[in-house]
């Protein structure tokens, strides 16, 4: 605002001569007459610096925040969404478990206005065996609309990652961060993960509202195929016991323990999820030396399937191939697999008549023998 001083000597004489006509008049009268002038003065003496002369205007102009994460849509989810913090297997072979918790906002600025930095802690391990990269890229944090949040330049995170490289013996963990309106309640956020950074669609996802997935059902027995082993006039007796083939002279004598079972140390010659049944073999030669080969042994279960082993041998395996001099005894250890969380009832130990045959020489048992799942 600003003084115009324009019209006040008008003003004034007008308030003068006012005045003084009405000297004669009563003192209300002229008093009101005064009040009027003073009135009338001021509101001349002060006014907008407008052209208009109009007020000037006190209302704020502000412009209102992002409600969307982003125009584009998140990829098309082909499986089952499952609550955040389940671990759950992908890949053609499952080879590979993936979870995803929930999404939480961070203390760490987003340095976007209207924005606020939602971190996402990532969780990979190696179900099977191999080796894999989890990049943060095969995320996507998707709004109630299924629209994706984009995931800053640089991840200002301590424990950011861009990619995670896990095996048999290492799991992987960290954090992948998104941009998320600042009005946007994480509630309503899902999580997708992508088989590659590049896919169209989301082999898991994660959401706060999903079904807990019903449990897997152990199938209390061995995962190889069913056994296809003829026993027709095999020599057979118990676990502990000793059965020899050959005469006086020259024989091959083998004693079959009572199989155990105990835990893998994670590694590359066995999946992560199994367990190990370890049985020792003591061989015997006898006038001559005796041969003993790893493949020349089958381990059946109750139901009649087979017991998997690793053709390159088992952590804890002593036998591949061995010459056992005349003479002399040696034990062995040789390792078959049981499904983690089966038990496992009523094993055959076969020992075949030729190394990957189908014919059994001996086979060693017990049908009241059972392998409980491990604790823990």
């Amino acid at each position: 605002m600003v003084l115009v001083r324009h019209r006040l000597p008008e003003f004034a004489t007008l308030c003068r001569v006012s005045a003084l006509a009405r000297r004669s008049q009563p003192r209300s009268r002229t008093l009101l007459a005064v009040v009027a002038c003073a009135g009338s003065l001021a509101l001349t003496g002060c006014s907008s610096s407008s052209h208009d002369g109009a007020a000037p205007s006190t209302t704020a102009t502000t412009s209102a925040g992002p409600t969307l994460c982003s125009s584009k849509s998140g990829a098309h989810v082909t499986g089952t969404a499952v609550p955040f913090g389940t671990a759950a297997p992908t890949g053609s072979s499952s080879a590979l478990e993936i979870s995803a918790g929930r999404p939480r906002v961070s203390s760490v600025p987003s340095g976007r206005h209207g924005y606020r930095l939602v971190q996402v802690p990532i969780k990979a391990a190696v179900r099977t065996n191999g080796t894999f990269a989890v990049d943060h890229g095969q995320f996507e944090l998707v709004d109630r609309s299924g629209h994706v949040c984009r995931q800053p330049s640089i991840n200002p995170l301590s424990d950011g990652f861009v990619a995670l490289t896990v095996d048999e013996a290492h799991t992987g963990s960290g954090v992948v961060a998104f941009l998320v309106p600042g009005s946007m309640p994480t509630g309503l956020l899902g999580v997708r993960y992508l088989p590659a950074t590049d896919a169209t669609s989301a082999s898991l996802a994660w959401q706060a509202t999903a079904p807990t997935p019903a449990a897997t059902k152990a199938s209390n027995s061995c995962d190889g195929g069913k056994a296809k082993l003829s026993t027709s006039g095999s020599d057979q007796t118990a676990f502990g016991d000793t059965i020899s083939h050959g005469d006086d002279v020259v024989s091959e004598s083998v004693r079959a323990g009572k199989p155990h079972r105990r835990a893998f140390k994670p590694g590359p010659t066995q999946p992560n999820d199994v367990d190990a049944i370890d049985i020792t073999v003591r061989v015997s030669a006898k006038g001559a030396d005796a041969y003993v080969d790893r493949r020349a042994f089958a381990l059946v279960d109750g139901t009649g399937r087979s017991c998997r082993s690793s053709q390159l041998g088992s952590q804890g395996e002593t036998l591949t191939s061995a010459l056992v001099k005349k003479g002399h005894s040696k034990d062995y250890t040789i390792v078959f697999w049981a499904p983690k969380g089966s038990a496992i009832h009523g094993l055959r130990l076969v020992q075949l008549s030729k190394p990957g045959g189908t014919k059994a020489q001996s086979v060693w048992s017990d049908s009241k023998l059972t392998l409980k799942p491990l604790k823990g």
